[in-house]
């Protein structure tokens, strides 16, 4: 029988879930697929595989991706985690409460997404908690940097409607740190039967509820992708001074430095800091930008 191709729906450690119509074929995950190399098989991949018997198969070759999202999997090791191939945008879901709300993981996730060519959006989840007010007046820069800002509330319904047509047309990584709703929102806009948990009471922090990345294919011309929450976001594949320029306002302040090497540290004649004196840039940009910059910096310093 010739290969037929589909694409990888869900993927374990041993195996893939590859959607071939509206058949799920379970095919089994040479090694090669499993190593971290260009060849790895993840969620949203399309491939080519051989049927062995009636729902089962094996993955014969992951085709060319057009777009993938990545982050780093582990300071130490320093290796790629793909989050997701084959999407256009990504959805970056955090909560106005309960996890706080963190700008710092927040940014990097965008300019992981913006580094790697996809469109982004920001949903604040849980917006019948409220916000504080200095959160609120942060927020309302993004959308002038080409980011659709978003409030919702499963509880509520408030937002959901505006969300779901940013989603309409798209496949969407929904992506965030865990116990803000991702999976809530998702079940929510697609009446998807999606695994919820709740924050703990402790810590506030969010539970990992969803554990592996799902594709869910929700109609001919819209996807979204469940994946799993995180801590923080750990910037692959950029270098110190890629940084400002997935910054907007950073960058746009950046051009005005007197030295073209300059890291908008502590340089002399540095446009960037003259900003924040001037009230031009906000002082919480500036801090974001070099939490990033540092965590690049010490990841290349340990190579």
């Amino acid at each position: 029988m010739a290969d037929l191709t589909g694409q990888i729906v869900f993927r374990s450690s041993k195996e893939v879930t590859v959607l071939h119509g509206s058949d799920r074929i379970t095919c089994g995950l040479p090694g090669k697929f499993r190593k971290e190399t260009g060849n790895v098989a993840v969620v949203g991949d399309r491939v080519e595989f051989e049927i062995l018997s009636p729902g089962s198969g094996r993955l014969k070759q992951v085709l060319p991706r057009e777009s993938w999202l990545s982050r780093r999997r582990d300071v130490g090791r320093g290796k790629e985690l793909i989050l997701a191939a084959n999407v256009d945008q990504v959805v970056a879901v955090f909560s106005a409460r309960k996890p706080k709300l963190k700008f710092g993981a927040l940014d990097r996730l965008l300019v992981a997404a913006g580094s790697q060519g996809l469109s982004a959006c920001v949903v604040i989840n849980k917006s019948d908690l409220g916000l504080d007010k200095e959160d609120e007046a942060l927020l309302s820069l993004y959308p002038t940097f080409d980011c659709p800002l978003f409030k919702t509330s499963c509880e509520t319904g408030d937002g959901i409607d505006r969300l779901a047509e940013q989603l309409k047309g798209r496949s969407s990584v929904v992506t965030g740190p865990s116990g803000t709703g991702k999976s809530s929102l998702i079940s929510r806009i697609f009446g998807l039967d999606l695994r919820i948990g709740d924050v703990s009471s402790y810590n506030e922090k969010g539970k990992h509820t969803t554990s592996a990345a799902s594709w869910h294919p929700v109609s001919e011309d819209t996807a979204v992708v469940d994946t799993p929450g995180f801590r923080d976001y750990g910037i692959w594949g950029l270098g110190p001074r890629q940084i400002a320029e997935q910054m907007p306002d950073i960058h746009r302040h950046s051009h005005g430095c007197r030295f073209t090497d300059c890291l908008h540290r502590e340089e002399p004649a540095c446009a960037v800091r003259e900003a924040i004196e001037k009230g031009e840039l906000h002082p919480r940009r500036h801090r974001s930008y070099l939490g990033i910059l540092e965590s690049v910096i010490e990841r290349e310093d340990r190579r």
